[in-house]
């Protein structure tokens, strides 16, 4: 399999553009192999460009938030 090389945002924009769902930014930092605060750093950023959407949402465990994103559509 020939690996392609993409910048962080980039790898970020094409796992949220194959994604059905939006992500978190913990699922967006696994699938792409880097840490959480990299890919939160880079998703602030799309954002920031209008490149990606994204909203806080109840976690489904503890009481906490998170961030998800998407591309296009929700």
């Amino acid at each position: 399999m020939k690996q392609v090389n993409l910048s962080i945002d980039a790898l970020t924009q094409k796992i949220l553009k194959t994604s059905n769902l939006p992500l978190s930014t913990y699922q967006i930092a696994k699938q792409a192999k880097i840490s959480w605060s990299t890919a939160n750093i880079h998703c602030y950023k799309l954002k920031s460009e209008g490149k990606i959407d994204g909203k806080m949402e109840k976690a489904e465990v503890g009481s906490g938030k998170k961030m998800v994103w998407w591309i296009g559509k929700k």
